[in-house]
């Protein structure tokens, strides 16, 4: 019986560990999303602008793919800079007709990751990442990268299930042990083991 209860104990401790693993076992990486996005440079009204002149990023981090493409009839460029004025991603100048592609990832409107693994913190516009046109940005040719704003989300109702089960697992366990706490002080007591003295005095 001992033996019995022995096995039986550590059957119950190796499910308690796969359970508590379990949780880590199933978290995953999630991957960042990419967003492409086509953006023109033109002249409208005697104005260099571009068109759209916001970038709208669903959240961060996102990877963008920014696809320039130069609808007027001068040189324009698709360019950002970092908080001290160095620039770091950049078109060069795009004649007139052609297209440009760049591709970064917004960590957060505070940082800028490079496809070589340059990071850095970008310059800010009024309501977010600043990007311009070299021979424009006095003449206001510039646009902004903005975090587009989502609803909270909604509270979860009821239980959720990881942790319904969990819970039945642990009753299960505690039910099983007290189970076989019983039969282990059963089988090492001297009044189950020896029983003479339950034995009725004058009876066969």
């Amino acid at each position: 019986m001992r033996t019995l209860a022995l096995i039986m104990s550590t059957f119950l401790m190796v499910a308690v560990m796969a359970g508590v693993a379990l949780p880590t076992a199933e978290a995953q990486v999630v991957p960042t999303p990419t967003l492409t996005v086509f953006v023109f440079g033109e002249t409208v009204g005697g104005k260099q602008v571009f068109s759209p002149s916001q970038i709208l990023i669903p959240q961060v981090p996102v990877h963008l793919v920014v696809t320039f493409h130069n609808n007027d009839t001068m040189q324009h460029t698709f360019s950002m800079n970092d908080v001290n004025g160095t620039r770091w991603v950049n078109t060069s100048y795009v004649d007139p007709g052609l297209n440009v592609t760049v591709e970064f990832t917004v960590v957060s409107m505070t940082q800028v990751l490079l496809t070589n693994g340059t990071r850095f913190a970008p310059e800010a516009g009024a309501n977010g990442i600043l990007f311009y046109c070299i021979p424009h940005r006095d003449a206001g040719m510039t646009g902004q990268i903005v975090l587009a704003s989502v609803p909270p989300a909604a509270a979860e109702k009821g239980i959720l299930l990881r942790a319904y089960w969990i819970g039945i697992i642990g009753i299960g366990i505690t039910l099983v042990w007290v189970g076989i706490t019983y039969f282990v002080i059963k089988s090492s007591s001297r009044h189950f083991v020896d029983h003479s003295e339950h034995v009725r005095k004058g009876l066969p």
